[in-house]
């Protein structure tokens, strides 16, 4: 009789595993391989020197790499870059706070394109 008890005891537990701990595994090894999968995107736009502005991170930010940073402008360039004094907009459209207008190389920039591609 206690090992008919004990049999339905293990029975129980392994029935718990199979139907709670089985998906959380899978859960947890899809996770890991979708943020493997990420990182190897993130570094090799990185190598290629591609923007990466409105790309979600694995930790769930935005990247944005400013025109300063992909043109490597040196500090007496940024200091009359109107991109440079207002960081938080994109370079195009610090152009314009300023009254200046949207330049001809804007146009074919890497970061011009994601925004007028999303609008």
């Amino acid at each position: 009789m206690w090992f008919q008890d004990v049999i339905d005891a293990v029975v129980v537990i392994l029935m718990f595993v199979l139907r709670i701990g089985l998906p959380i595994a899978l859960t947890l090894a899809f996770g890991y391989w979708l943020e493997k999968k990420l990182a190897a995107t993130e570094s090799q736009a990185v190598e290629e020197n591609q923007p990466l502005e409105g790309r979600w991170t694995r930790s769930g930010k935005i990247i944005q790499i400013h025109c300063w940073d992909l043109k490597r402008c040196d500090s007496a360039q940024r200091a009359q870059c109107a991109a440079y004094k207002y960081p938080e907009l994109p370079c195009w459209l610090a152009l314009q706070a300023e009254g200046n207008k949207v330049r001809e190389e804007c146009f074919t920039c890497a970061l011009y394109k994601p925004l007028t591609k999303a609008a």
